[in-house]
């Protein structure tokens, strides 16, 4: 997704859309308000803006990657981020990522988030099928996957994931 390009979802619960460099203080604070996230994904407890800044650069300079944030529709507030990927491994799409503020968790706002994606990934391109990466040991994800309908597969690498069908053939 070239940093030009302005994609907006909308939903009932939340909204998503594609931020921008004015977006990062929002989104250091999410990452801030996620520790147990940061952590999983960074390796380390202390939080370093300069990471999530890369992360974020990173995600937006690849033509195939999504990285948006996730809005409240009510409030409009920023409370997480979520990252896709289409056309790559062996699937056709991969969950990158999808943090919320700690106090945002629990009311539906991830579910909400996590459905507008695979729903434009159905919908606008053609995906049948996504998987979902879980950094080790970050259980809360995994179980977050799990309610969401994701079961873990062996791909035909040997590489185990969370998949699901998002869409008929």
């Amino acid at each position: 997704m070239s940093t030009g390009t302005n994609t907006r979802i909308d939903g009932p619960l939340v909204y998503l859309e594609t931020p921008g460099p004015e977006h990062l203080p929002a989104i250091w604070k999410v990452y801030l308000d996620a520790p147990d996230y940061f952590e999983a994904v960074s390796g380390s407890s202390d939080f370093d803006p300069g990471s999530v800044e890369m992360m974020y650069e990173e995600a937006l300079s690849e033509e195939n990657r999504y990285y948006l944030a996730i809005r409240r529709t009510d409030t409009k507030a920023l409370i997480g981020t979520i990252e896709f990927e289409a056309g790559a491994d062996e699937v056709p799409a991969t969950l990158r990522g999808l943090v919320l503020a700690q106090g945002e968790r629990g009311r539906g706002f991830g579910r909400a988030a996590l459905e507008l994606a695979e729903g434009f990934l159905a919908n606008e391109l053609g995906v049948t099928v996504i998987a979902a990466d879980v950094p080790a040991g970050y259980d809360d994800g995994t179980r977050f996957l799990e309610a969401l309908g994701y079961r873990e597969r062996r791909l035909k690498s040997g590489e185990r994931r969370w998949v699901k069908r998002i869409g008929e053939e």
